[in-house]
């Protein structure tokens, strides 16, 4: 249910100021929003409750329903800030290269599912990278949770400041923001479990839809909005008893199976970290139950 007690979390401006904000490269800031990754990894109710009227002023951003613990990562590439207020509870600035701030507010605090609030605000607990770091779009840097006036209701309360400026109505770019598979930083080494139902297989690709992943090393299962990912199948993947995908043709099946596929190890790039066709390399698939 949307019960959302977020207030407009009018922040102190001034902190923006004073932060050095990174620039693109060969080039100054922008002004201009690019196109975003998506800030969780995660199941997200989103709708558009931008300047809805709050007890405490016009909301400033846009809430979204998402589990307890989810990943949030950096929607473009930039640097990164810890805040806390009693209001927004633990926070982060997100200094964006084009120029562009993004507030990550609400995030967690619980040293435990049963909403403890004994966490505090610290790497850790709410953050998963240093104060001031360095990171790259799709890069994990803190969990999702309820702290500040959210207690008791986890979601992400998500702000857009173009040039470091006044708030601007972050929906269009959640809507048309690209959706990462998993998080990680550009370069790092990775490998995806993927559970879902192979609905096409042959000419050297698989493809699946998916509603779960683990990423390796050291992941959890997450459950994500459905979507499609497609596969590149090597001459060496192990298709036992799928032996059509390793066929001339494409084949579409009427009736698709439930499986989980491995990628191979390798370095994530842009696409894979959203999942882009052809860039994931099959490495072995297995036939999982419904309830799996």
């Amino acid at each position: 249910m949307r019960r959302h007690r977020t207030t407009a979390v009018l922040l102190v401006l001034a902190g923006l100021a004073a932060t050095v904000v990174t620039t693109p490269a060969g080039g100054g800031r922008t002004g201009a929003v690019p196109r975003l990754v998506f800030p969780l990894v995660a199941k997200t109710d989103l709708w558009d409750n931008y300047g809805d009227p709050r007890p405490n002023g016009r909301h400033a951003g846009i809430d979204m329903e998402n589990p307890w613990h989810a990943p949030v990562v950096a929607v473009e590439d930039g640097s990164v800030k810890y805040w806390d207020s009693g209001l927004g509870g633990c926070m982060l600035y997100l200094y964006g290269r084009s120029g562009t701030t993004y507030m990550y507010i609400h995030l967690n605090n619980d040293l435990t599912p049963r909403n403890d609030n004994k966490g505090g605000c610290v790497k850790g607990v709410t953050f998963v990278v240093p104060n001031g770091a360095k990171v790259t779009a799709g890069q994990l840097v803190a969990w999702n949770g309820d702290s500040g006036d959210a207690n008791g209701n986890p979601h992400l309360h998500f702000e857009v400041h173009p040039s470091g400026g006044v708030d601007v109505d972050p929906y269009k770019h959640l809507k048309r923001a690209v959706k990462p598979l998993f998080a990680a930083r550009t370069g790092a080494v990775f490998s995806l479990a993927l559970r879902g139902k192979l609905v096409a297989a042959g000419a050297g690709a698989a493809t699946l839809d998916v509603d779960r992943v683990r990423q390796y090393p050291g992941g959890r299962w997450l459950d994500i909005d459905v979507r499609e990912v497609e596969l590149t199948v090597p001459l060496e993947t192990d298709v036992t008893g799928f032996d059509e995908l390793a066929g001339a043709s494409r084949r579409q099946y009427k009736k698709p199976s439930d499986v989980t596929a491995y990628t191979l190890k390798a370095n994530a790039t842009p696409g894979a970290i959203v999942g882009a066709p052809g860039v994931l390399l099959l490495g072995r698939v297995t036939a999982t139950s419904p309830t799996g």
